[in-house]
């Protein structure tokens, strides 16, 4: 009996020890608890891109490879329609991609065309740019406006897919239609988060680019 009280009391602690280890992980381990993409129709449809993260994003620091540390893209289909990967090659229907990978880089976010892919060494593969804007980071929340014209759209009203990525590998994605100021927000569902890593990767930088042009 005395060795069985023990082996429980042994049990315990070890169990403890790694339920605490597990949550240090969970809290380390980047997640976007909310996001949103507000039209102000009062403003010229001026678009507020918000995202709420589970901690305070590090866009600043970088691999041996240049990728960064925590990094975020949107991939806009301004049409408003789902899937936002249609035709061939499937990610050809998208308006523009929005790269928070560069913020290491430029300082601010960039927006990219699609296609074709430019031969700036940044781009990640994607297009040439189409103008940048400045973000804020508050705490654990990072925003940025910019005028729906810079991604091809006019009324502020499109689709999006949102993935986020921790040095280019696992991550997660979800995808969601910008709402106007007027209509009362929810939160994106998590249910449409996906933790992976060769799929954000290759989301993140097209499949024909290789591992050190992750930038």
């Amino acid at each position: 009996m005395e060795l069985i009280n023990k082996l429980l009391i042994i049990f315990t602690v070890c169990s403890v020890s790694f339920v605490g280890n597990f949550e240090k992980v969970l809290a380390a381990t980047l997640n976007a608890i909310s996001e949103s993409a507000v039209v102000n129709q009062n403003n010229n449809n001026e678009v507020l891109f918000t995202i709420n993260f589970n901690r305070t994003p590090n866009f600043l620091l970088t691999d041996e490879f240049g990728r960064q540390a925590d990094s975020f893209q949107y991939f806009i289909e301004a049409d408003g329609e789902f899937p936002i990967w249609r035709g061939s090659p499937y990610y050809s229907e998208l308006d523009a991609i929005v790269r928070g990978e560069e913020i290491h880089v430029s300082g601010n976010i960039r927006f990219r065309k699609a296609l074709p892919s430019s031969s700036d060494p940044n781009s990640g593969g994607w297009g040439d740019i189409l103008g940048s804007v400045p973000y804020t980071l508050n705490g654990n929340t990072v925003s940025f406006s910019a005028p729906p014209q810079l991604f091809g759209d006019s009324d502020g009203f499109f689709s999006y897919g949102l993935l986020w990525t921790e040095f280019g590998g696992s991550g997660g994605f979800i995808k969601n239609k910008s709402l106007s100021s007027k209509e009362v927000h929810e939160p994106a569902s998590m249910l449409g988060i996906l933790t992976f890593a060769a799929f954000s990767a290759s989301l993140l930088i097209k499949q024909k680019q290789t591992t050190n042009n992750v930038r």
